[in-house]
This record gives structure tokens, sequence and C-alpha cells, in this order.
């Protein structure tokens, strides 16, 4: 027709879509979500390695390594440059889980939402990491860094539960303030745990177990009234678990079995802890006493998630 505009080829006017539909297809929250989920804590559990083996201070600058990218080839220098390139690795991961959040932001708006907070905490980790290692690695910043990692991994477990949808069932509500108060005394206890572990003479200040050198009050060094409180606040999280474990078996698999899964872990926690006394911290069994801390913490927030009432919207 006269004056008419020509329309573009079909191809041309498909392309978008099809790329759009290509990004999709890559980008599932479904997937980044847990694979970030994964390598996040593979990455305390390294950090674990990395500190109870002495090696955080083996690469004394940040973002190199003794001034190079490439290592000196020493096991303490590689089992911290090891730790960086994982948290490099698990930066990519978050990042691709947040764009994967963006592309789904309609379909998962909630789970959307927390992806894109895990971002910002991975950025705030790395500072806190490099801040720690400029100055020597004060106790403060080491717990900081902890509680990064813990909030990001959470974060990350968050969003695995909001797009995997475990089944749900009506009464999940009542969960919500039981499941919240575990997981805050496990995030607690995990954070003093890490002053237990790094102010001086506080990981042995007792040499017997579950007794306090053989009495029921602390001693009176810094050190101690800090292992002091770590087991009492253990006493709490096992407690609130127990609590939470009868509350959920009548709701579900899905709580009945993470709630188990929780409780489970804090028992062999228990254990574990009484083995670092009894054994006088050696390597694995710190590794494993903050690997189980981190599941147990990670149970505890999917258990949130899922109490948490059903909301419906959009991102814009």
């Amino acid at each position: 027709m006269k004056g008419a505009v020509p329309s573009r080829p079909r191809s041309l006017r498909s392309a978008p879509l099809g790329v759009q539909a290509s990004l999709r297809g890559l980008f599932r929250l479904r997937y980044w979500a847990p694979l970030a989920l994964g390598s996040t804590y593979a990455l305390l559990v390294l950090g674990a390695a990395v500190r109870t083996e002495g090696a955080s201070l083996a690469c004394p600058d940040w973002p190199l390594c003794h001034g190079q990218l490439l290592p000196p080839l020493e096991r303490l220098v590689l089992l911290e440059y090891s730790h960086r390139l994982l948290a490099a690795v698990t930066g990519v991961l978050v990042v691709g889980g947040a764009v994967a959040g963006w592309l789904e932001r309609r379909q998962e708006p909630w789970a959307a939402r927390i992806s894109w907070t895990a971002v910002p905490l991975v950025l705030v980790q790395a500072m806190i990491g490099r801040e720690a290692v400029e100055q020597e690695m004060p106790v403060p910043l080491r717990a900081a860094h902890l509680g990064m990692a813990l909030l990001t991994l959470g974060a990350l477990m968050a969003a695995s539960v909001l797009t995997l949808r475990p089944g749900r069932r009506t009464g999940r509500s009542e969960l919500l303030p039981v499941a919240a108060a575990a997981g805050a005394l496990v995030l607690a206890l995990s954070l003093v745990g890490s002053y237990v572990s790094h102010v001086p003479g506080a990981a042995l200040a007792y040499p017997d177990w579950p007794l306090f050198d053989r009495r029921l009050v602390p001693g009176e060094s810094v050190g101690a009234q800090v292992h002091y409180a770590h087991r009492l606040m253990a006493l709490a999280v096992g407690a609130a678990l127990s609590w939470l474990w009868l509350r959920a078996r009548r709701l579900g698999p899905f709580p009945r079995a993470a709630s188990a899964a929780a409780l489970g872990l804090y028992l062999v926690q228990v254990l574990v802890g009484a083995g670092n006394i009894w054994l006088e911290l050696p390597t694995w069994v710190r590794m494993a006493h903050l690997a189980l801390a981190a599941a147990i913490w990670a149970l505890a927030v999917g258990l949130v998630v899922w109490a948490l009432p059903e909301r419906r919207g959009e991102v814009g």
C-alpha cells in the first residue's frame, strides 16, 4: 500500500525473543541458586581449613599473593590461594543467580529479590576478607567474615527453597517463630564459636567435657568465659532444635526431614565439639565442627522460608 512503512524481516523481529529465550534457558534460578549454595558451603569448609592450618596470612596481600598472580608453590600458600579461587567461582555463581532472578522476577518475585541480596553480601564479605588480611586477621574481622559467609549461605538456601517449592500444608505458620528462633540461636552460636577459636586460650580453656575443669562455674579469664558462654548457648540451640522437630514432624515431608536432619546434625556436632577438647583441636575435627554448624544454619533458614505465608506479586 502506498505510503506504508515496510515491515522488518520475520527473522529480525524474532531475534530479541530468541536471545531472551536462550538466556532464560541458560539462567534458571532453580539451578543457579543451589549451585551457588553448594559452592558457598564448600567455601565455608575450605575457609575452616585455612584458619585451622594457620594459612590465613600465607598470602600477605590481596587480591594478589606475594605480589604475583600465580603464587609460590608452598602448601599453606596454595591452601589460602585455593580459598580465594573458590571465592571467585562462588562470586560468579552468585552473580549468575542474580541474573537468573532478574529474568524470572515475575515468575519468582521473592526468590529473585533474595538472589539479588546475595550479591552485596558476597561483595561485603570480600571487602572484609581484604581488610582482615591487611590488618593481620583481628578477631572481630574474622567473626564478621564468618558472619557474612553464613548470611550469604542463608540467602542462597532461601532462594533455593523458594524455587524448588517443597510441598506445603496448612499450619505451617505455627512453625515460623520456632524456626526463626532456632536459626537466630544457631547464627549467634556460630559467631561466638569464632571468638572461641581465635581468642587466646579460649578453645582449650577447660581440659574436660561436659564439665568446666571439673566444675559447673566458669574460670576467670576472658577465654574461659567465652568458652563457657559458647557451651551454654549450645544447650539453648539443642532445646530450640528439639522443639522445632517436635513441631515440624507433623507438617509434611520437607519440614519433618529438615528438622530431623538439623537435630541429628546437632547431636553429631556436640560430639565433635567434645572431640575438639578430648583430641586437642585436630584440624579435621575443627573443620567438621564448622561444617556441621553451617549445615544446621542452612536447614533452619530453609524451614523459616518454608513456614513463611504465601506472597504473590511481581517485581517491577
